[in-house]
């Protein structure tokens, strides 16, 4: 469909094709949803002639006319498209007929109507006004010099100072467009609507608008009053199609049925009027006509017997007794008297909200003129009547006769007992059924149901004057066969006040036959008491309460202690770490704060390395570990570690021995670099060379923990040169032998 936004103009058309091509049609008016643009969608169905209208008067697109229903002043217009084009259907494909070809022809376009234009409390309408009708219809004057108008009356679109949103009833598609003479015919008018407003049907005279001949699609003038068919001598609206039935509409149904005594063309017209609280909002008219033509003729199907297992025969009307235990099936015969008829047969508990019996098969083809065939029915085990009062069981076969099929009907009346039923029972695993409420104090049971006919059945729960979610219990429904069982588990929130009590009702409902209305309860019911909460405590496994690290102590190699939170309620618990004045991430400390009930435990790990001292010689980093529960009397514990990180400070002066003796004798035999000063954050070794007086290096090293052992070097002065990372020393060291 194409979808348009239009603004609503006023502009004059005059198409001077004229044609009698008009077979009926109705508006269509619905509120559209999740379009963000358009709001309504208008349109036009229309039912064309195709073998007496001409191709000229199939218009590309029309135009719908709006009008103020208070003073039928005209506040717009839409020109609206063709959309679609096709034949119509028949009840039975088969069915058409050569002499007639309608074509249901579709105009579609969505529109943005404001509801603040479309206020007027006595609502507004809509209309098409397009002339011809056929020439050849029967039961008004003048057809082909007259037109039809179409019309939609729409509520306005704000209420009571709210948006009012409302769609004009549907009408059900045409299936046929002819009957047969001296024949009962029906047709189904009836209508849906979007909003579930209530619709009521009624027979009305087709309006012919202001349209004629010379002026075919004028300009649409708005009405109060607007000129309707003149019927021929003899007809009038209780006999719009004559007949030993004449045409009427089911107000409920919106069936139309007749039996036609006269051949010919005959329009007439259905109007359905939408109620919304017993509030009249809109109305909307189906125009349409329908041709009797003489068939050939076809006799219906007959029902002709219902036999039991044992052979007993019912006729309509007739009564049946069945106690529980006896058979459940019948044998209906059927007879019709055309050869190769298709039969269809089907039935309904006319005074039974469900129809608890099976038919099978559904349908048979006759083979020979009077052929007799079998269908059966079957009670189901929920079929049963209801105290004195039987079930009518209406049995329907029907042929493949055109234009609609003619059918038979047997009237049955059955009393059978329902099977005995015990109640379903439901009890809880709760000792008692006060039950103390602690808020923040959780509460378990179990809910158990049982049947003892092993039915299925259904396990619920509902609060007395309050819903189970405004209080935080959540008891899905569960169903079983035989029995069945569900936990019952509830924290009581903390708005709970005090001496409050709520009751809860657990259900147990028996599902046979769709429920039957038995079921069982027991009730449990919750006392609110005062909160009760006992602090959580949190501890450390570390050895003291301050950790003393000094960095590049060779035995340490990380700060590791576990931290333990424990607290006896149920409420759930928390542990997590702060740190003061830092942030335990940004100095790359390990600690995983948890969430969990009673006991917790998390891991403190870390190394700290010079970058933890931001250039100081020492710092301290302290630590808060706390655990909080999460009860109505909230509780915490904190216990905090500090740790003081030093630097390896020397108080070494870089003074080598001057001199050398290596004889061997334990003194002064090498250099031990050893004895130079360690490293630290702030200055590490870099490394020592050693010349001669020449200038030729005889040792380096950049390895604090080597020796320098000079045995194999003459005596002489030897010179060198010490460097750290923030100053060099030079020296000179004589070596005696």
């Amino acid at each position: 469909m194409r979808s348009t936004l239009l603004v609503l103009s006023f502009f004059l058309l005059f198409i001077k094709v004229q044609a009698s091509h008009i077979v009926g049609g109705e508006l269509v008016f619905k509120k559209l949803t999740g379009n963000n643009l358009a709001t309504h969608q208008l349109g036009l169905n229309l039912y064309f002639d195709q073998i007496n209208g001409i191709p000229a008067a199939e218009d590309n697109s029309v135009t719908l006319f709006i009008f103020r229903k208070a003073d039928n002043r005209r506040v717009g217009s839409v020109q609206v498209p063709k959309v679609g084009r096709k034949n119509i259907s028949y009840a039975n494909p088969l069915c058409g007929n050569s002499g007639l070809r309608t074509l249901l022809i579709t105009y579609s376009v969505d529109v943005a109507l404001k509801p603040e234009d479309f206020s007027d409390p006595e609502g507004y309408y809509i209309v098409w006004d397009r002339c011809c009708r056929n020439n050849v219809i029967d039961n008004i004057r003048t057809p082909g010099d007259v037109g039809s108008l179409f019309q939609v009356f729409f509520p306005p679109l704000i209420k009571n100072a709210a948006v009012f949103d409302n769609s004009a009833p549907e009408f059900t598609e045409i299936k046929g467009d002819y009957a047969c003479l001296n024949a009962d015919f029906y047709i189904d008018f009836s209508a849906t609507d979007a909003d579930g407003d209530s619709l009521v049907y009624q027979l009305t005279p087709p309006v012919t608008g202001f349209s004629n001949r010379a002026v075919p699609n004028p300009q649409a003038l708005g009405s109060s009053n607007y000129p309707i068919v003149s019927w021929v001598e003899g007809i009038s609206m209780a006999n719009v199609i004559p007949g030993s039935k004449p045409l009427r509409v089911d107000p409920v149904t919106g069936r139309v049925s007749f039996n036609a005594s006269k051949l010919g063309l005959f329009a007439f017209a259905i109007t359905v009027t939408e109620f919304r609280n017993g509030e009249k909002i809109g109305a909307i008219t189906r125009d349409f006509q329908l041709k009797v033509i003489d068939c050939f003729e076809v006799l219906p199907p007959e029902i002709i017997v219902v036999e039991s297992e044992n052979r007993t025969r019912y006729f309509t009307n007739d009564s049946i007794q069945i106690s529980v235990d006896d058979p459940t099936c019948f044998t209906i015969q059927v007879t019709d008297p055309n050869f190769n008829q298709l039969l269809r047969i089907k039935g309904r508990a006319v005074n039974a909200p469900t129809n608890n019996f099976s038919l099978f098969p559904t349908e048979f083809r006759t083979r020979k003129s009077r052929d007799t065939l079998s269908f059966q029915i079957c009670l189901d085990d929920c079929f049963a009547s209801s105290g004195n009062r039987p079930v009518k069981i209406e049995l329907i076969v029907e042929d493949e006769s055109c234009p609609v099929p003619l059918t038979d009907t047997l009237n049955l009346y059955i009393f059978r007992k329902a099977a005995p039923n015990e109640v379903p029972l439901v009890t809880t695993t709760s000792p008692q059924s006060l039950i103390e409420a602690f808020p923040d104090e959780r509460i378990l049971f179990d809910v158990l149901g049982s049947d003892s006919d092993s039915d299925s059945i259904l396990l619920s729960a509902q609060g007395r004057g309050f819903l189970l979610s405004e209080y935080g219990i959540n008891f899905p429904q569960k169903s079983g066969v035989g029995s069945v069982s569900q936990p019952f588990s509830w924290l009581p929130p903390c708005s709970l006040k005090v001496s409050d009590t709520l009751m809860v009702d657990f259900i147990i409902t028996d599902l046979r036959c769709g429920g039957g209305g038995l079921s069982s309860r027991t009730t449990i019911k919750f006392v609110v008491q005062n909160p009760i909460n006992i602090p959580p405590s949190v501890q450390s496994t570390a050895a003291n309460d301050t950790i003393v690290w000094l960095l590049g102590e060779p035995l340490n190699e990380r700060i590791f202690f576990d931290v333990l939170a424990s607290d006896p309620d149920s409420a759930q618990l928390s542990l997590f770490a702060l740190g003061r004045d830092f942030d335990l991430g940004s100095e790359k400390m390990n600690f995983l704060n948890k969430l969990g009930f009673n006991q917790l435990t998390s891991s403190f790990e870390w190394i700290p390395t010079c970058e933890s001292l931001k250039g100081l010689p020492e710092r301290y980093f302290t630590l808060d570990f706390i655990c909080e529960d999460q009860s109505c009397l909230a509780e915490r514990d904190t216990i905090s570690v500090t740790v003081l990180v030093k630097d390896q400070l020397s108080d070494a002066i870089l003074n080598l021995p001057n001199v050398l003796t290596p004889n061997s004798d334990g003194k002064n035999d090498c250099l031990d670099l050893s004895v130079l000063p360690p490293n630290n954050c702030i200055e590490q070794f870099i490394g020592i060379k050693i010349f001669n007086r020449w200038g030729t290096k005889v040792f380096e090293s950049t390895d604090l923990s080597q020796t320098w052992c000079p045995n194999e070097l003459p005596m002489g002065s030897y010179f060198y040169h010490l460097s750290y990372t923030k100053r060099t020393v030079k020296g000179s060291i004589v070596i005696i032998k």
